[in-house]
């Protein structure tokens, strides 16, 4: 696919559109079904693009960027929609709540190491949680009020919280390097996450009430 003039480092689907962000500071939104490059570029990042994630009505876009920005883009928008720039440090990790209509959280780099609440349909921030660390990837559970965070300097360790009093429930230890990937499988009960220490670990830490 043509369209980017640097390296990509972040995508996110809806059920039609595939999206991408870029070191050239942009977003390409493209219908796989047709044959053109893309069907919109989105423009106001000013330095990379490092995380994308398409809410679950497939209305709203958040975009985070080196720039240590969060913005809220709609299908249709020209210009974001809502600018977030409270965050401190790289903004990453984000995760929209699949039970709350609007409800997003994002996470921040080293110099930030907070979690964040916003509500995008008034364009607030509603809460602020210190974690003490950099945050690498933010997850709802599927059937639970519960929150995953994965985390890299300087506690490389996965957490478990509790929406929405943010009580820590779990810590997950073994890896050795920053957590760079979460993945939640279909049934909601298991997450595998990836981290620089070459290794993948899979955490039954949802399991159905059966089990």
């Amino acid at each position: 696919m043509n369209g980017h003039s640097n390296r990509v480092g972040s995508m996110a689907w809806n059920s039609t559109i595939f999206s991408t962000g870029s070191r050239d500071k942009t977003i390409l939104n493209r219908d796989l079904r047709i044959s053109a490059p893309f069907i919109s570029k989105f423009v106001g990042h000013k330095q990379e693009v490092c995380g994308l994630k398409w809410s679950y009505d497939e209305q709203q876009l958040c975009s985070g960027g080196n720039d240590n920005k969060l913005l809220i883009w709609n299908s249709h928008s020209l210009g974001p929609v809502i600018k977030f720039k409270d965050h401190s440090a790289a903004v990453k990790a984000m995760a929209w709540s699949p039970h709350q209509h609007g409800l997003l959280i994002s996470g921040g780099g080293t110099a930030d190491r907070t979690i964040k609440f916003r509500n995008t349909l008034t364009g607030e921030t509603t809460k602020s949680v210190d974690v003490g660390s950099q945050v690498c990837n933010l997850m709802f559970a599927k059937n639970l009020n519960e929150i995953v965070s994965t985390h890299g300097y300087s506690q490389n360790e996965i957490n478990i919280w509790k929406y929405p009093k943010m009580e820590k429930i779990s810590t997950l230890s073994g890896h050795t390097f920053r957590v760079l990937y979460l993945a939640m499988s279909p049934d909601g009960s298991t997450i595998v996450t990836g981290a620089g220490d070459e290794t993948l670990r899979f955490w039954n830490v949802f399991p159905h009430k059966n089990e």
